[in-house]
């Protein structure tokens, strides 16, 4: 059978999602943990595949794999440290999870005084159909991408949401760069306009990977959800670190 399964990581503690020789990454880790306890023979057999390849640092609530197997890879994956199951479906033989619907990634942005309004108009020049070349590292790639709508919300926390089928390599965290810029006034809206434009060559950097995240890639079927464990207990850590840090004084 082939299962699909949605996973979510802890970015911060991987040297990113691929496979790397001598490297703890989260591919690396899922496939040593399947193949030891025998719910697959070889990466290859399996036809293991996955939907996002993320960045080192960069992290998810749903990234998805899917891979041919025999005996319960739920059970299996679910003791894996910095990464837990979120859902999963069982699916068709020929199942690609790189062939979604649509995925969403959000960028966490601290407001340092930023101005919202100049925020919100940078972001709207990135939506629809673009050439991005001076907002992602191509590889060869097409840097023609179309992303269907960036959302900024929040005050004290802004947070970016990005909708697109496909996204470049760096391309989100090159843009959360320019847009960065532009609420500091450090950049203008004709600035962005002119290299995405491709009027001339350029780039605003690149924003940390750390506070980027992976919410959700979307299919044309739904997944069962799973609500690990390890989570309800970090969320009740956070909330009580925020509740105690704020209200509690030293007599």
């Amino acid at each position: 059978m082939r299962i699909a399964l949605k996973i979510g990581y802890d970015g911060r503690k991987f040297n990113g999602f691929a496979m790397q020789p001598n490297k703890r990454t989260i591919e690396g880790e899922i496939l040593k943990r399947l193949i030891k306890s025998k719910i697959i023979v070889s990466r290859e057999k399996a036809k293991f595949q996955y939907a996002a390849r993320t960045d080192k640092g960069v992290s998810a609530f749903g990234n998805v794999i899917a891979f041919n197997c025999s005996g319960n890879a739920v059970k299996v994956l679910e003791s894996l440290d910095d990464i837990w199951l979120t859902g999963y479906a069982f699916v068709d033989e020929n199942f690609n999870p790189k062939r979604c619907v649509r995925k969403i990634y959000r960028y966490y942005l601290f407001n340092e005084g930023y101005d919202i309004k100049k925020i919100k108009e940078a972001a709207k020049i990135f939506q629809g159909e673009h050439n991005f070349s001076n907002f992602a590292k191509l590889n060869g790639r097409n840097p023609k991408r179309k992303i269907d709508k960036i959302n900024v919300q929040g005050t004290k926390i802004i947070k970016i949401d990005f909708i697109a089928k496909s996204f470049l390599w760096n391309q989100i965290r090159r843009i959360v760069a320019a847009i960065i810029k532009v609420g500091r006034s450090e950049a203008d809206i004709e600035n962005i306009k002119r290299l995405l434009e491709c009027r001339e060559k350029g780039n605003f950097g690149l924003a940390p990977a750390k506070y980027l995240v992976l919410v959700d890639i979307i299919y044309n079927f739904s997944f069962k959800k799973i609500l690990p464990k390890e989570i309800c207990i970090e969320k009740e850590i956070y909330e009580d670190f925020l509740k105690y840090s704020v209200s509690q004084k030293v007599s």
